[in-house]
């Protein structure tokens, strides 16, 4: 009853009102380790102590945060405290796509421009340089120019398809 709701959460506390605080202040709970995680991540990578930095951006990166995925995939494709590898650092690079990251996007584009780590593949490059200039990356909009000399109109318009499809869904 609402007298019960009353008595045990506090006179103006609801079961939907702790229901509606908890939706906001939980998450925040659960993201915190994650956050932590990707700070110490950090400030370890740029100390160049990448033994320290692999677990705790691999812990973030696994909870979804996309900056520490980007991170994590330039450890792989660098060879930074792991073996290089350029289709684990493109997975990571992806995960952190899928989230509107654009230095993950511009990677990528890099990656399918060079053929280093995946086919090499114009039509793919262009829509991940595409949405990276779309966020302001100006060396992506430097490869754009570049890319678009070695495609076809019709490359250019599947590429540029891809990109819209590619919006409508994330």
């Amino acid at each position: 009853s609402r007298a019960a709701c009353r008595t045990r959460y506090g006179p103006h506390m609801t079961k939907s009102s702790l229901g509606i605080i908890l939706s906001f202040v939980l998450p925040l709970l659960l993201a915190a380790p994650v956050l932590a995680g990707f700070d110490e991540g950090k400030a370890a990578y740029k100390a160049g102590d990448y033994e320290t930095a692999l677990p705790e951006l691999r812990a973030a990166a696994d909870g979804g945060h996309a900056r520490a995925q980007y991170m994590l995939g330039s450890m792989y494709n660098e060879g930074k405290g792991v073996a290089p590898d350029r289709a684990v650092a493109a997975e990571w690079w992806q995960k952190a796509a899928a989230q509107d990251h654009a230095q993950a996007q511009f990677a990528l584009g890099v990656l399918y421009s060079s053929g280093k780590g995946a086919a090499k593949d114009n039509v793919a490059a262009h829509m991940w340089f595409s949405l990276a200039a779309e966020q302001g990356k100006r060396n992506a909009k430097r490869l754009l120019k570049v890319i678009v000399t070695q495609m076809t109109p019709e490359q250019i318009a599947e590429a540029a398809q891809m990109a819209e499809d590619w919006r409508a869904a994330n």
